[in-house]
């Protein structure tokens, strides 16, 4: 069994009324409703990020917001994008050699670390209030 811990929240009475009315449709306790709620909303958190990334991304926290939508609006190198490409379509028709495999997972890690960093720049961007360009306005963006 779980532990649970005991929290004092004061809600708007409406929200209050929505949330006692879902939990009796739903036949389960107010605080059951209102857990799973939160868990379903919640943004991820650095401790939900794979192990491997957490140190790159806890920097981030401290970050102006400027330099996170920098962080959101950073890419690939060219160059980088086209050999690990290359990589791909050599993978699909042989098997990597040694070589190629360690530049591949390297160019990969590479590629997860900027995704980590433009997505955890966002989540914080939002927690702090600010309006998350949308893929279209990044695109656009120079």
């Amino acid at each position: 069994m779980s532990t649970t811990e005991t929290l004092t929240i004061h809600l708007p009475a409406s929200a209050a009324r929505r949330l006692r009315r879902v939990a009796e449709i739903a036949r389960r306790p107010v605080d059951e409703v209102l857990a799973e709620t939160l868990y379903a909303t919640l943004p991820p958190l650095l401790e939900d990020v794979p192990a491997a990334f957490q140190a790159d991304l806890a920097h981030l926290e401290t970050l102006p917001n400027e330099a996170l939508h920098e962080q959101m609006r950073a890419f690939l190198g060219p160059e980088s994008v086209t050999r690990y490409e290359t990589l791909q379509a050599i993978r699909a028709g042989r098997r990597l050699t040694k070589a190629e495999q360690q530049e591949w997972e390297i160019l990969r890690v590479e590629a997860d670390g900027l995704m980590f960093r433009k997505a955890y720049a966002a989540v914080l961007l939002k927690w702090r209030g600010e309006r998350i360009p949308t893929l279209a306005e990044l695109e656009l963006q120079p």
